[in-house]
């Protein structure tokens, strides 16, 4: 009885922490910015605006001095593709109250261009794409079907990997993200 208690304890650890992983912590809202809110509630028009006047003024000095900065959307989007394949966290779930217009899920693929096919010992090919991404295969296999030029989209695939796939079509290609 007690080593099947013991044996169920790692699957228990497991799915707790895939269950917190996928679970977005909400981010208290900084007090510079609180203040600034804060000030809305105020009815008196004169002391309404000496509480706006002041709070932006330590909003302002926070941004200057990087304690608090602001992150579109868009701006978002771009981190996102240009960190694509790398072990980082998703900054939607770092920045829970972004509200995206698509899927929640974040970025299932990218399309580039190849600029560069390098081989290396052992039968392993690296791509060089025209934004400065380098991926690499993780199997040995000739990509006949990959040529500087092409079009690739790099996707996701199985317990965290990558399959590069070629716009030219064939076999796609198991790949890690390099730089």
């Amino acid at each position: 009885m007690r080593s099947s208690a013991l044996l169920g304890m790692p699957a228990l650890a497991l799915f707790w922490c895939a269950s917190a992983a996928a679970q977005p912590v909400a981010q208290p809202t900084p007090e510079t910015l609180a203040s600034v809110y804060q000030c809305s509630t105020i009815t008196d028009d004169s002391q309404r605006l000496v509480c706006y006047d002041g709070a932006i003024g330590r909003l302002q000095q926070a941004v200057q001095d990087g304690q608090v900065v602001a992150v579109d959307r868009a701006q978002v989007a771009t981190i996102e593709r240009e960190s694509f394949g790398f072990s980082l966290p998703s900054l939607t779930s770092l920045l829970p109250r972004i509200q995206r217009g698509d899927a929640t899920a974040g970025l299932d693929n990218v399309s580039m261009q190849v600029t560069r096919v390098i081989a290396h010992p052992y039968g392993s090919y690296s791509f060089v794409m025209s934004n400065g991404q380098t991926w690499r295969q993780v199997e040995a296999q000739h990509p006949g079907n990959v040529r500087t030029g092409d079009s690739v989209t790099v996707r996701r695939a199985s317990f965290g990997s990558f399959m590069l796939v070629p716009s030219r079509g064939g076999a796609a290609h198991r790949v890690r993200r390099e730089e």
